[in-house]
Formats: structure tokens, C-alpha cells, sequence
């Protein structure tokens, strides 16, 4: 099932940072990032229909940085323009970036104490739940005000 949701999250998040940024070079770039992915992703899996069944380091990696570049385009953006959706975009880099790390070395840990292994998904669900946080504050910052009034 954790296909599913690396590769929804990637189109999902591409879609929303393809709509807001404006540059055409952007969007191709975007789209682009994308497609490719996705192709590398598939040529994968169909040379090798086992990893469908194991835990893919290579889809979470491609998939979580594709995003977080596309995020950090969006922030460039935000240097000079209207700052729109800037804490959720922090919030996904934040969070992508650690918890690429944390599932990259998750194998590294294996052969490591119970202990240990329960504290690395501890901090990937604390890095959700700020990330939560950040949507939060964003809805908060952007929206609250507008659905009272």
C-alpha cells in the first residue's frame, strides 16, 4: 500500500505546486519531473514485479525529493511575489526531507535494539504532526479569517 501513497503524493503535490507557480519554464519542468519519475518508477517495476512486494527505497526517494524540489521552486517563487501557501511549503520540505533520511537509514537499523528502531518512527511521527502543524497555521493564516467574515 506504501506505493500508492508515495506515488498519489507525488502526483497529488505536483498538480497543486504545477498550479501555483506561473513561470511556463516552471511548469515544464514540473511536469516534466514528474512524468519521469513515473517512467523510472514503472521501468522498475516491470523489469522487477518483486519490488511491488518489498519496501522500495528508490520510489520513496525519487518521489519524496521530485516533491520537495518542486517545493523549493514554489519558495524561490515566493522570493519576490505574494507569499501563497509559504507554511505549508516549508512544512512539506521539512517534513520530506526528514523522513526521506529517516526511511533511507531505516534499513540501516535493522540489526539495531528495538529501542532505537521505535525511536526513529517516533520522530517521523512527530515530523507528520509538524507538519500538520504547518497546513494548520496556513489554513489558520489564509482562510480563518475569510470564512468568519
Amino acid at each position: 500500500m506504501s506505493h500508492f501513497y508515495f506515488v498519489g503524493q507525488l502526483i497529488v503535490l505536483a498538480v497543486f505546486y504545477f498550479l501555483l507557480v506561473k513561470d511556463v519554464l516552471k511548469k515544464k519542468i514540473i511536469l516534466t519531473g514528474t512524468c519521469a519519475g513515473l517512467v523510472v518508477l514503472a521501468v522498475q517495476y516491470f523489469f522487477d514485479p518483486g519490488m511491488f512486494f518489498k519496501f522500495n527505497l528508490l520510489e520513496i526517494t525519487i518521489t519524496s525529493l521530485l516533491v520537495v524540489f518542486f517545493a523549493l521552486l514554489h519558495l524561490y517563487d515566493m522570493l519576490t511575489e505574494k507569499k501563497e501557501y509559504y507554511y505549508i511549503t516549508i512544512g512539506i520540505i521539512i517534513y520530506l526531507l526528514a523522513s526521506t533520511i529517516l526511511f533511507l537509514v531505516g534499513n540501516l537499523t535493522i540489526g539495531l535494539s528495538e529501542n532505537l528502531k521505535f525511536l526513529s518512527w517516533t520522530l517521523n511521527a512527530v515530523l507528520v504532526l509538524v507538519n500538520q502543524l504547518f497546513v494548520l497555521y496556513e489554513w489558520k493564516k489564509s482562510f480563518y479569517k475569510k470564512t468568519i467574515s
